[in-house]
């Protein structure tokens, strides 16, 4: 038997677990992507903070 076909497990189980713990925990964003919201905002409303 090959090296590879016991890690294939692990490797499934990997995947498994990173989706079921992207499913409970929300995407939480970058600062770059929150400074852009903060900048639209801004130009939107016409103010400033």
């Amino acid at each position: 038997m090959g090296k590879r076909s016991k890690s294939k497990r692990f490797i499934q189980q990997g995947k498994d677990s990173v989706s079921l713990h992207d499913s409970r925990f929300p995407y939480r964003s970058t600062l770059e992507e929150v400074a852009d919201r903060r900048d639209m905002k801004t130009d939107a409303s016409g103010g400033s903070l």
